[in-house]
């Protein structure tokens, strides 16, 4: 890339790792211009939320720096546009970070959504870990959801408690543990899919 802003301080390395987690990911499956990665970024986050061209051009000129991406112009296009692609040190760091663990924080399930995206480029081992490392973690959060809910229907009880915020609080809670099952069934329903494609392969 010809003139690179300078990268965005404000990026923790938890951060970096998780947009370079999507972005190679992204460009395992095909070379895209910078606009469109940035709407692959925007539409993954969770929570949604819109990136500036502040943010991503300098994390794409850091990836090019570190020889993970390399611009092309596209002939085909009467802008002459650039496009990344993703080099063989590049698929080396995509494949180190879908292999690494996701700490139980903030940002957890963002990091989890990416590696979701990016596990066609990895074996059924690989796939089965991820999965199964996301439902350890949903497992843990339902299992303190229902303690919670189990001790305010306690609370609730009482003569002195203030019902309407506690019976809010554990309608939150409810929410929270729905959620959790969605994504226990939807753990399921992946597990199956990556069985099947794994059969279908070995009968073809």
């Amino acid at each position: 890339m010809s003139s690179r802003p300078m990268i965005n301080q404000s990026l923790r390395p938890m951060e970096v790792c998780m947009y370079d987690l999507l972005i190679l990911g992204t460009l395992m499956s095909r070379n895209m211009c910078g606009y469109k990665l940035r709407q692959v970024v925007e539409s993954s986050l969770i929570p949604r939320r819109e990136i500036s061209n502040g943010v991503m051009y300098p994390l794409l000129a850091k990836l090019e720096d570190h020889g993970y991406i390399e611009f092309h112009t596209d002939e085909q296009d009467p802008r002459h546009t650039k496009v990344a692609q993703i080099t063989a040190a590049g698929r080396a760091r995509f494949l180190a970070l879908m292999a690494a663990p996701i700490a139980p924080d903030a940002k957890r399930e963002s990091m989890f959504r990416f590696k979701f995206r990016g596990m066609p480029a990895v074996d059924k081992a690989h796939q089965e870990a991820i999965l199964d490392d996301y439902e350890a973690q949903i497992k843990a959060d339902l299992a303190t959801y229902e303690g919670v809910r189990t001790h305010l229907q306690e609370v609730l009880q009482a003569p002195d408690t203030n019902k309407p915020y506690v019976d809010w609080t554990i309608r939150n809670l409810d929410l929270s543990i729905a959620l959790c099952h969605t994504k226990l069934t939807w753990i399921t329903d992946s597990r199956q899919a990556v069985n099947q494609k794994a059969e279908a392969q070995s009968n073809g």
